[in-house]
């Protein structure tokens, strides 16, 4: 008795819906980059105001202690850290996104079959220009959780301590790297389908 696992009989995707994904993820990875600060800063801390924790207030912050910290919160700042967890997401490493197994659909057969022979050369550039670009955005993003001030120290929100040239913004600008390959990548496949 002969067992083939089901994928073997999954329909491979066709050229069209490659390129339709590829246009997907390029005008994803814009919406990113025009949402970038809502995607990479978080408000969700709040910090005890340090008046709160001079000498002369510690009988009452032992007080509010004992009853489970039920003090008055309104006097709480908010606070903020940058995340890398939505721009990770976007560009495929951590196994979601749009971006998810994107060069295995720009190096398929059927697609590249689609190209002129004159824009061979050219696509393949971009291609791996593309592949650079997001490796450069993947190794940033990473360090970016680990290393940039702003994703370990909370800081102000709208006052962001870290400097410009933070592992974020490093990512940032490979990231439009990569979408300005994408988007030659798309005028290439998109012109040959018109």
């Amino acid at each position: 008795m002969l067992i083939v696992p089901l994928t073997a009989f999954a329909k491979a995707p066709t050229a069209e819906e490659d390129i339709g994904f590829i246009q997907e993820a390029s005008s994803t990875l814009t919406i990113l980059l025009e949402n970038w600060e809502k995607a990479t800063v978080e408000c969700i801390f709040a910090d005890i105001p340090r008046e709160l924790l001079e000498q002369k207030n510690k009988q009452e912050l032992l007080e509010k202690a004992s009853t489970f910290a039920l003090f008055d919160k309104s006097t709480s700042v908010v606070s903020c850290k940058t995340t890398n967890k939505t721009v990770r997401d976007y560009i495929g490493v951590t196994g979601k996104g749009p971006l998810v197994n994107i060069e295995k659909r720009m190096l398929r057969k059927s697609v590249v079959d689609t190209l002129d022979v004159d824009d061979l050369e050219l696509y393949f550039t971009q291609v791996e220009n593309f592949q650079r670009a997001i490796s450069r955005a993947s190794t940033a993003t990473y360090a970016a959780g680990v290393a940039d001030f702003d994703s370990i120290v909370n800081f102000e929100k709208g006052n962001p301590k870290g400097g410009s040239d933070s592992n974020l913004n490093q990512a940032k600008s490979a990231i439009q790297d990569a979408n300005h390959n994408l988007e030659e990548i798309v005028s290439l496949l998109t012109t040959i389908a018109k």
